[in-house]
C-alpha cells in the first residue's frame, strides 16, 4: 500500500497476536506506528488537550486515520467494517493498541492519552478493562494513564444497566472516563449523573453558540458552573478562533482542544 511501509517496530502485544495473528506494527516515517486490517491501513493522530494557559498541554486524544487502497477512510467506516465482519471488539483492541505505541514514542510525564471506546463494546465485553490492562502494562503505562471517552452523541445510554456496570468495572481497575459531546442534541443530566465522569467535554456547537449570542454565552458560563461543582473537569471542544477561547476560559473550563491551538497531527 505505501512503499515507506517497511520497517518493524514495536513487537505485537500476545493479546493482539491472539485476535490477529498476521499483525504487526511498522514504522512510517511521517504517520509512525501504522498496522493492517480488514484491507485497511491504520494509523494514529493525536490532538492536543490544553491548559487553559494555553501552553501546558493534559492529554493527547488519539484519533484513527485508516485508508483503503491509498483512498481516506472515515473511522465510522472502518468501524463498520469491523461490525460486518464480526470482528468489532479485536478492531476495536487493535485501534486502542496502535494508539498507545504511537504515544509512547514521545508521551511526557503526566500526560493522558484520551481514548474513545466504541459503545457497543460497552455491553459486549466482560471484565471491562482487564484485557486492555496487559496491553498497557507491555507498552509501560497503567490504567491511570488513560482516560476512556464515552460519546454523548453514540447514544450510550441504549443500555444504561450494561454502560454503568462497564464503567463501574472501569474505574475498579483505574481508568478515568470522559463523557464526550455533551450537549449534543441535548444535555442527557440522567447520564451524566449516573456515570459521573472524571471529564466531560463539550459538544463543540455550545461554544459556536456562545460566540453568536450573550444568552448562550451565559448559559455555556452556567452549564460548566454546574459540571465542575459535581465533581468533573470541563473540557471545550472545538476552540477555532480567539473569541471562542476567551468564552470558553471566561466560562471556567479545565481544557481546551480545538484547531485554534493544536490540529490533529502524526507523532513520528
Amino acid at each position: 500500500m505505501n512503499d515507506t511501509f517497511k520497517l518493524p517496530a514495536q513487537p505485537v502485544p500476545v493479546e493482539i497476536r491472539r485476535d490477529w495473528p498476521r499483525a504487526e506494527f511498522n514504522i512510517d516515517p511521517i504517520q509512525g506506528a501504522v498496522t493492517e486490517a480488514l484491507g485497511m491501513r491504520l494509523a494514529s493522530a493525536f490532538q492536543p488537550i490544553y491548559h487553559p494557559d494555553g501552553h501546558a498541554v493534559l492529554g493527547e486524544e488519539a484519533l484513527l486515520r485508516a485508508d483503503l487502497r491509498r483512498k481516506p477512510l472515515a473511522p465510522q467506516a472502518a468501524f463498520a467494517a469491523a461490525r460486518a465482519s464480526q470482528l468489532l471488539v479485536p478492531f476495536d483492541r487493535l485501534c486502542r493498541t496502535l494508539h498507545l505505541i504511537n504515544f509512547a514514542t514521545y508521551a511526557r510525564p503526566g500526560r493522558s492519552l484520551f481514548l474513545n471506546v466504541h459503545p457497543e463494546l460497552l455491553p459486549a465485553v466482560e471484565r471491562h478493562g482487564a484485557y486492555f490492562e496487559r496491553i498497557l502494562g507491555s507498552q509501560g503505562f497503567q490504567p491511570a494513564d488513560v482516560v476512556l471517552e464515552l460519546s454523548e452523541s453514540d447514544g450510550v445510554a441504549a443500555e444504561p444497566q450494561a454502560i454503568a456496570r462497564a464503567v463501574a468495572n472501569f474505574r475498579a481497575r483505574g481508568y478515568r472516563i470522559a463523557l464526550d459531546d455533551f450537549g449534543h442534541a441535548h444535555a442527557n443530566f440522567d447520564r451524566f449523573w449516573a456515570l459521573a465522569p472524571d471529564y466531560v467535554k463539550l459538544d463543540r456547537r455550545l461554544l459556536r453558540l456562545a460566540s453568536q449570542d450573550d444568552t448562550a454565552a451565559r448559559g455555556l458560563r452556567q452549564l460548566v458552573v454546574l459540571l465542575r461543582d459535581a465533581g468533573s473537569k470541563v473540557v471545550a471542544l472545538g476552540v477555532e478562533d480567539a473569541l471562542q477561547r476567551a468564552l470558553a476560559i471566561e466560562a471556567g473550563v479545565d481544557g481546551l482542544q480545538g484547531y485554534l491551538l493544536g490540529e490533529p497531527g502524526y507523532r513520528s
